[in-house]
């Protein structure tokens, strides 16, 4: 029986990512995750990363450094980065940042319950988890369980990939 973390999502950049982001975030919280709004009731940090543009992969690669700090003083398990610098730029993840416990991709995204779950069971001293399919392949069509975080009486509303 895995015992249920407390994760909090940190979405930078795009609408695009905003969305997948809410789909992540109903998926982890059908599969009994819970989620919280501070670094310091978190157990497990997605941060849903951005790089079209210069200040998008900064404000990214900031981020990332500043959750990571958490995981340095024993404060934060896993960290997990996702989305497009993710998907670009798995290989440096790997070698420049050793506190990332798992890179999602863009085409990825669908399975981030079996991401943290392997996680969750994952022991010191294991690997990085990667799950960066091939950018052409599309995310599994996902039942309704995206969780709207906007508030209010809008969404946005996703009409392509990538």
């Amino acid at each position: 029986m895995i015992t249920m973390k407390h994760i909090l999502f940190v979405s930078l950049g795009c609408d695009k990512n905003l969305v997948d982001s809410e789909k992540m975030i109903g998926l982890l919280t059908d599969a009994g995750y819970v989620m919280v709004d501070e670094e310091s009731q978190a157990q497990i940090v997605i941060i849903n990363t951005c790089c079209f543009i210069h200040d998008a992969r900064q404000e990214s690669i900031e981020t990332i450094l500043e959750l990571a700090s958490w995981k340095e003083k024993g404060q934060l398990e896993a960290l997990v980065i996702c989305g497009c610098l993710a998907q670009r730029y798995k290989e440096e993840i790997e070698k420049e940042l050793p506190e990332v416990d798992a890179v999602v991709g863009t085409s990825g995204y669908d399975d981030i319950v079996s991401v943290i779950d392997s996680l969750v069971k994952k022991k010191n001293g294991d690997s990085c988890v990667f799950h960066c399919p091939d950018i052409s392949r599309l995310p599994a069509s996902l039942p309704d369980v995206r969780r709207v975080g906007t508030g209010g009486f809008s969404a946005c509303l996703k009409i392509a990939e990538g």
